[in-house]
């Protein structure tokens, strides 16, 4: 009769000191053969406790009362008297330990000595001393010792490995961009999971739960749950209900995960990990669900939590409350150095808050640690362009755009922008603009952007209603009102752009901005024969300071301040090709206010109405 695989395997793993795996392939072959001798024999040597080897034992001597290897056991574990057994020869078999030679014991019976001492008791007390002993040292009771058998509920959240890493010092040399270097062929070959890996500390004494925890790492959840189950099934404690929770999340079904996560938090109310799965798997489920509850209660049982700051910190971009979001991102890597989506959290909360140098700075250290996560290379586009960036820009977006599986309208947005901002193809521009529309796109910066393309593009009416969309988004923006202004001056609705220069004049921030309300007014009041008042805006802007007043502007004002019998024409500007207003010679009109290019009047007097300068 061949003998079993499982029983095979079980000498293997005795034989390479593996008692739990042994113990695990032992126990389902007495499931099926409760009254094989062998097993029963080999169990003995793979179980924990003295108690357990002897009932082993036991069930060999129940079953084969005369079997010399069971009585010999029986003697070694202190629960039968050497007298009381014939001396044989000690057979050699798989036992972890030595067998003492009972023909010795039975030579020293031969010829007794007298003494104060029953030497004969004292076998079975150093044995059982021995095992004391030996207990004391894995229990952890011993000083210097620690247990290897009770879990401990901390998780130690694994980080990726990214296919290729861009050095840090690669990227100060003033060498090419190394991340668009890199060969297509090698970038982007899987699409990268954002979720994080959990471990806990393994319990030695359950081979299957070492197994399940092999399979968690390789992503192999169907044998991570089947064995992790098998562990619950002898251990049930927090952090292995978790896992199987972890498993069946990992494997969609998440309203078992949701009862596997309750029923470790009914085991534990304290342990942390079984609130941040819930969160996860609650989100999922409904995804307009309050969260942030268990990420709270997470955080307050293990501030040092870092995946639950990255959660949370997500779960405020998505309320847009930028700057909780970068304190919880800044939290995350703090306690998760390498992780990319740390830095990623932190680069997307920088955008929101307008800190376009140091969201640079993020997005560069996140496509360092991980070059293959998409979403990475649309922020990298964005703050390239916020920093007045427009050809990078361009580069990195339309470089990954066929490794996006999930276009938003941002990404089409942020590429129309660089079109536009890089004057590559500004009818392309306007096609991605329009495409983010489709998308859903409903921001004011959108359709401001839109409205300085279709201007560009000669499409005046198209760029008014464009303006007032964007107005209609956020009434309170200076950039809106005073370009809104401007296109309206030149379809001669002065009257109208008189009002939008006004709101202007309100919403001004500092000397620059009034320096475009002042110029644009003075040129609207003119054309509405208001010219006391015209003059009025003149004379307040030469009175800012002329570091911000382009040249052209004080000169034009200087000349319609100075007494003359009749009016004196207004000086044109000759339209360029960035619609740009600028507040000083270099600065710019643009929708995030980034210098590009300057605006130049063209001094040439004309009696019939001007175009407006254009940037």
């Amino acid at each position: 009769m061949s003998e079993d695989k499982r029983y095979i395997l079980a000498r293997l793993a005795l034989e390479q000191g593996d008692r739990f795996q042994a113990r695990d392939h032992l126990a389902g072959l007495l499931e099926e053969d409760p009254g094989n001798i062998e097993y029963w024999l080999l169990m003995s040597t793979v179980v924990e406790s003295n108690k357990e080897r002897v009932y082993c034992l036991k069930k060999v001597l129940d079953r084969d009362p005369g079997n010399q290897d069971a009585r010999l056991g029986m003697i070694l574990f202190g629960a039968q008297h050497p007298e009381n057994v014939r001396p044989a020869e000690i057979k050699k078999r798989d036992w972890l330990r030595e067998v003492p030679d009972l023909r010795k014991l039975e030579k020293t019976r031969e010829k007794p000595k007298k003494s104060s001492y029953n030497y004969k008791q004292l076998v079975p007390l150093l044995v059982g001393s021995l095992l004391l002993i030996l207990v004391l040292v894995l229990t952890g009771i011993l000083p210097g010792t620690r247990s290897v058998f009770s879990p401990r509920l901390t998780i130690t959240p694994l980080t990726w490995t990214p296919s290729a890493v861009v050095a840090d010092n690669d990227m100060d040399r003033g060498t090419p961009d190394p991340i668009l270097q890199i060969p297509i062929g090698q970038v982007l070959v899987s699409t990268y999971t954002p979720t994080p890996v959990y471990m806990l500390t393994p319990h030695p004494g359950y081979g299957s739960y070492q197994t399940a925890l092999s399979a968690y790492q390789a992503g192999d959840f169907e044998t991570m749950l089947t064995y992790i189950r098998q562990t619950a099934k002898q251990l049930e404690t927090p952090d292995i209900v978790f896992l199987v929770g972890e498993a069946l999340r990992n494997l969609n079904r998440y309203n078992e995960a949701l009862e596997a996560y309750d029923r470790a938090l009914f085991l534990n109310p304290e342990f942390a990990p079984a609130y941040f799965g819930r969160a996860e798997v609650n989100q999922i489920l409904n995804p307009e669900s309050d969260i942030k509850g268990d990420l709270d209660q997470a955080l307050l049982l293990d501030p040092e939590f870092g995946c639950v700051y990255l959660e949370r910190s997500k779960f405020y971009l998505e309320q847009d409350s930028y700057q909780l979001a970068y304190t919880d991102a800044s939290q995350a890597v703090k306690f998760l150095p390498d992780s990319p989506l740390a830095y990623y959290y932190q680069a997307k909360a920088l955008l929101g808050l307008h800190d376009y140098p140091r969201a640079e700075d993020a997005i560069n250290k996140s496509l360092s640690l991980d070059i293959n996560y998409v979403p990475s290379y649309l922020v990298a586009g964005i703050a390239s362009l916020e920093n007045g960036k427009p050809e990078r820009a361009l580069e990195l977006l339309t470089r990954y755009e066929p490794y996006d599986p999930n276009k938003t309208w941002e990404f089409y947005y942020s590429l129309g922008k660089a079109y536009y901002l890089s004057d590559a193809d500004q009818e392309k521009a306007l096609e991605l603009i329009d495409r983010a529309v489709e998308f859903g796109g409903n921001s004011s910066d959108l359709y401001l952007t839109r409205a300085y393309i279709e201007r560009e593009l000669g499409e005046l009416d198209q760029a008014i209603n464009s303006a007032f969309q964007a107005r209609n988004l956020d009434r309170a923006n200076y950039e809106v009102n005073i370009y809104l202004s401007r296109l309206l001056y030149e379809s001669e609705s002065y009257s109208l752009a008189l009002v939008y220069l006004n709101i202007a004049d309100e919403q001004a921030l500092d000397e620059k901005d009034l320096v475009d309300v002042y110029y644009y007014r003075a040129l609207v009041l003119e054309k509405l024969g208001q010219l006391d008042a015209s003059l009025q805006n003149w004379q307040e802007l030469i009175s800012l300071p002329l570091a911000y007043v382009p040249d052209e502007w004080e000169y034009t004002a200087a000349a319609k301040l100075v007494p003359t019998a009749t009016l004196t024409p207004t000086l044109t500007a000759t339209p360029t090709k960035t619609p740009t207003v600028t507040s000083s010679p270099t600065a710019t009109f643009t929708p995030t206010r980034t210098p590009t290019q300057s605006q130049t009047p063209s001094p040439t007097p004309s009696a019939s109405p001007s175009p407006v300068p254009t940037s």
